[in-house]
């Protein structure tokens, strides 16, 4: 049963992928308009982790103020001409100023100050400016902007460092969704005040198969969008092996590396993602695909699918007939066979398997 326009508002997996498409360079015809991309932003990196200063920690501690010693912004978008920075966070609804997210409400509103290229590891000159960005349900926002406003205030009055912040309001009808842009994100990202549709769509449509992103270990979701989700990125593996097998031309050795799987999969974005942790469980994801795969493969061809510590899986097709034979296997596959609901645990094969920097499709 696919979601209500609601669901998918509040779903911070979708609010990261509307993100995503939005900086992202589509062809003209495409059903989803890159607002911030004819804007000149790019994506810079996903899931960074970010750190105060230890003098901007202790001075927040002598005043009392609580902040979070290390930070992840969902995305981090970045205009080139004019070394703009803008940390975007997700939210699925508003939050109160004594709850642990303040903390990291904070901590972000520090990071988007005038310590921030210290934050992101770059030189002082390479960040001429910064805005922490809020995407949440366009509902949301003016409660969300308060509370944020309040942290600011705080900061303020105890003389820490903090930048500017907006906040970025989805809506979603049968036909379209939008996004409703306040002064501050326009004057900052360029785009008009008010609603700006960016996404045409059917009514009934569902647009998760075409997320960037189809599966994030680090969002909360129901039980039930997590395996709709985790399906979708099993999928999109599954459709990259057979086509690297159906390009071959036999006698032929096929290697398959999990990062290059990976970063295929979600269209580009597993190269900027930066939380170590969440790559390596996606890594262990695609794992326990290709096992599977592998099983059905040799099940009907012997040994046609190895894995390769530090190398990857490599499919051997001696010949024409073999390659039809796992060609055949591959395509007959079905992830439903899969325990979607388990999560896959650490094995001695973790870190492992091959995964190239090199991201080039």
């Amino acid at each position: 049963m696919t979601p209500t326009p609601n669901d998918f508002l509040r779903d911070p997996l979708f609010q990261l992928n509307a993100v995503l498409w939005l900086a992202q360079p589509l062809p003209e015809a495409s059903t989803v308009a890159p607002l911030l991309h004819r804007q000149g932003f790019g994506v810079y990196a996903i899931a960074p982790l970010l750190g105060p200063p230890a003098d901007v920690r202790l001075a927040a501690q002598t005043v009392g103020i609580a902040i979070q010693e290390r930070v992840r912004p969902d995305v981090v978008l970045s205009r080139e001409r004019d070394r703009r920075f803008s940390l975007v966070e997700c939210k699925a609804s508003s939050f109160e100023v004594t709850s642990p997210t303040a903390e990291q409400a904070r901590s972000l509103l520090i990071a988007a100050g005038p310590r921030g290229a210290e934050m992101l590891g770059l030189a002082p000159r390479e960040v001429s400016d910064s805005l922490l960005t809020f995407v949440s349900r366009e509902h949301e926002c003016e409660e969300l902007a308060q509370t944020v406003s309040a942290l600011s205030l705080e900061l303020a009055r105890s003389e820490l460092p903090a930048g500017r912040s907006s906040c970025l309001g989805l809506t979603m009808t049968a036909h379209e969704v939008a996004v409703e842009v306040n002064a501050a994100a326009s004057d900052f990202l360029g785009l008009p005040v008010g609603r700006n549709r960016f996404i045409d769509c059917e009514e009934g449509s569902d647009p998760r198969p075409l997320y960037f992103i189809p599966y994030d270990p680090d969002v909360t979701q129901s039980p039930q969008e997590a395996v709709f989700c985790k399906r979708v990125l099993f999928e999109r593996i599954q459709s990259e092996v057979i086509a690297a097998v159906g390009r071959s031309n036999p006698p032929a050795e096929v290697v398959l590396e999990s990062g290059k799987l990976l970063n295929s999969a979600m269209f580009g974005m597993y190269g900027h993602w930066e939380n170590q942790d969440s790559a390596s469980h996606m890594r262990r994801l695609c794992r326990q695909l290709m096992d599977a795969i592998t099983q059905a493969a040799n099940s009907v061809s012997q040994d046609a699918i190895a894995f390769q510590p530090g190398r990857g899986w490599t499919v051997n097709l001696a010949s024409e007939e073999q390659h039809e034979s796992v060609l055949d296997a591959l395509t007959r596959f079905s992830c439903e066979t899969l325990s979607l609901r388990v999560e896959p645990s650490p094995s001695l094969f973790d870190g492992l398997e091959a995964d190239s920097t090199d991201y080039t499709r």
